[in-house]
């Protein structure tokens, strides 16, 4: 059974339907019908104890909204302005190929526990009348009855309470996470960082960096992050108060800011481009772990602000120099193009690596004491 399955507004109803048919079917004996009517009567609980291993692991009360949960009491209001905004899919032909292919997976796997649950109770029949028999002989009449029913529905409303706790209680184990936007405020040394490389002589027109500029003064900003799906469930928005974004960002490797710009600001022109200033942190000035050659950008789509960007550049420059000399027209060349010398050694594309080294937060994005700037063209 995968109570934890079911969302957590429908678990009281998937259980409490469970824990009721449970001792519901442990009330019936045997003896309560004519020996002709044995086979059939065993027949029923065998396929009711399937139905109800099927209802409790399934996701049918899911709903079109994916588990959509309501937190309630006003968190949603309160705070900073930082909120996860996380996707909905509506039905099955919105999710991934693997998400599709999971889906169907644990359905498959349900409806065989299930049928297994019904095969186990079809054997288990005698013997556990039998059983319960003889505990009657030994009680008065309709006690034995009645402690099966409670000791059997009491089990099935119990078990999945404790599986609940042993979840909150496993803090070592795999988390469930997910991946959404969380709303921030741009850090100040960020800002400042972005307004010193806005000030840089613009190589055409100083309009377009005042464009940028007048756009950032009214964005919002975005990054995205991983964050246990266990302690913020559903798809609402939910508010972070300071503690928690700092959670959340702390050890976050974050190379890109998203920009949503007012409407109304002024559009750049051209409308799609990478602006042609950046900034660059020098090697002196990088903190350990981070790549020596990092710059700070910003993309530009639609004659708007997109992202803000710290990362590597891209350093592969393809000149037809660099090709094989042998080429013509036609050639096929099974093992690329750019060929490791045979000088160079044995080179393995495993890499082990401490991954904390290469984490850039935001906290290590640069000031601006420690940029440099390059025009395009210089």
């Amino acid at each position: 059974m995968r109570f934890p399955d079911i969302p957590p507004r429908h678990r009281r109803l998937v259980r409490t339907v469970t824990a009721v048919g449970t001792a519901a079917l442990a009330l019936v004996r045997r003896r309560d019908v004519a020996a002709e009517h044995e086979t059939a009567l065993r027949f029923a609980t065998s396929l009711a104890n399937a139905g109800l291993t099927w209802f409790a692991g399934t996701r049918a009360f899911a709903d079109s909204d994916f588990g959509e949960l309501d937190l309630g009491g006003g968190r949603r209001d309160a705070g900073a302005p930082a909120r996860y905004q996380t996707w909905e899919p509506t039905s099955e032909d919105e999710l991934s190929p693997f998400e599709a292919e999971d889906a169907r997976a644990k359905a498959f796997r349900n409806a065989c526990v299930a049928a297994a649950s019904g095969l186990v109770s079809w054997a288990a029949w005698t013997p556990a009348e039998n059983i319960a028999e003889a505990i009657d002989a030994k009680l008065p009449a309709g006690l034995g009855r009645w402690l099966g029913a409670g000791a059997s529905g009491g089990f099935v409303a119990v078990a999945p309470i404790l599986i609940d706790r042993l979840q909150d209680l496993d803090a070592t184990g795999l988390q469930d996470l997910d991946y959404a936007p969380v709303e921030i405020e741009l850090p100040s040394h960020i800002r400042e960082s972005v307004n010193l490389l806005l000030s840089q002589p613009h190589p055409v027109t100083q309009d377009t960096a005042e464009a940028v500029a007048e756009q950032l003064e009214t964005a919002r900003f975005f990054v995205w992050v991983d964050y246990p799906r266990a302690e913020y469930p559903g798809n609402e928005r939910i508010v972070l108060d300071a503690d928690q974004l700092a959670e959340v960002l702390r050890d976050e490797d974050i190379e890109r800011i998203d920009v949503y710009p007012a409407a109304s600001s002024p559009r750049v022109v051209p409308g799609t481009q990478t602006y042609p200033v950046v900034g660059i942190r020098d090697s002196a000035d990088q903190d350990p772990g981070v790549s020596a050659a990092t710059e700070l950008s910003l993309s530009i789509v639609n004659g708007y602000v997109d992202a803000i960007w710290f990362s590597a550049p891209d350093s592969e420059v393809s000149v037809s120099d660099d090709l094989p000399d042998a080429s013509v027209p036609g050639t096929l060349h099974p093992e690329g193009l750019v060929q490791e010398s045979e000088d160079a050694g044995y080179s393995s594309s495993f890499e082990v690596f401490d991954e904390d080294d290469y984490t850039t937060v935001l906290a290590t994005w640069p000031g601006p004491d420690q940029l440099s700037f390059r025009a395009e063209g210089s």
